[in-house]
């Protein structure tokens, strides 16, 4: 048995003529990019997959990418975007919340 794109059997499924969607096809890939990492695949081998993958409209065509692959292979969930620190306001350093920072004219609001 075949492992379909959302964990099912295509064919216990029965929708291995069904289209395929984007997301489907992006977690196939994700699945090969896991065997590659793990040495199952190699680099020649991924690359025609991925093009298979991107190239397959049914269930049944995104099985038959993976279908030499044990079951449970799952794409790695993405890492979180680490936030990027803000550069620092220059002359400004006031953190008292409500009063404005000395480097705005004496304590004073700026004139809008």
């Amino acid at each position: 048995m075949t492992a379909g794109p959302c964990g099912q059997g295509a064919a216990d499924a029965g929708r291995g003529h069904m289209r395929a969607s984007h997301a489907d096809r992006e977690q196939v890939i994700g699945i090969l990019k896991t065997a590659f990492v793990q040495g199952r695949l190699t680099k020649d081998e991924l690359d025609s997959r991925i093009g298979q993958a991107f190239g397959s409209r049914t269930y049944g065509e995104l099985a038959t990418v993976t279908a030499d692959l044990p079951a449970g292979l799952t794409a790695a969930p993405p890492k979180p975007a680490r936030a990027q620190p803000r550069p620092p306001v220059k002359g400004c350093h006031s953190l008292r919340v409500g009063v404005p920072p000395a480097c705005h004219g004496g304590g004073q609001f700026p004139n809008r």
